[in-house]
């Protein structure tokens, strides 16, 4: 389980007072998602849960924000090998003429002075990281 403190990704203030706090309040919902996972596998969630509305109303978000976050990380990972897998069946022509490699240019590196090719590897671009930079830019304009 991720169990970590959702809210306070969004809060104000200095980068180092916020990591601190971020970091303490990850720390402190860890704690209390173990104490309330220890207690559900005993049978006593309930007990807490019912006894006080605040434990309740958190509990319920965060074992939500804990799914919702899991899924995250699984679609990624799924969109992830995906593309692993379809990268693989290009030859380095298709990947190039998608605009997924680039060209071996010659250099003044010995690898290049050598003959030797570039892995394919190497040119491959990070579509993922680079759609995701270019929506954070347009964003933040």
């Amino acid at each position: 389980m991720p169990c970590r403190d959702y809210e306070s990704d969004s809060w104000g203030g200095g980068y180092a007072e916020n990591a601190k706090l971020k970091a303490q309040a990850d720390k402190l919902a860890r704690i209390a998602c173990k104490a309330m996972d220890a207690l559900a596998e005993n049978g006593l969630e309930d007990f807490l849960v019912l006894k006080d509305d605040e434990v309740a109303a958190w509990w319920k978000e965060h074992k939500e924000a804990d799914r919702k976050e899991r899924e995250r990380v699984i679609e990624l990972e799924r969109r992830e090998r995906v593309r692993a897998e379809a990268l693989a069946k290009l030859s380095s022509e298709e990947r190039e003429l998608l605009g997924l490699a680039t060209k071996t240019k010659k250099s003044k590196t010995k690898s290049a002075k050598a003959g030797i090719p570039v892995p394919v590897e190497d040119m491959v671009i990070d579509l993922e990281s680079l759609l995701e930079r270019a929506n954070n830019n347009w964003r933040n304009r």
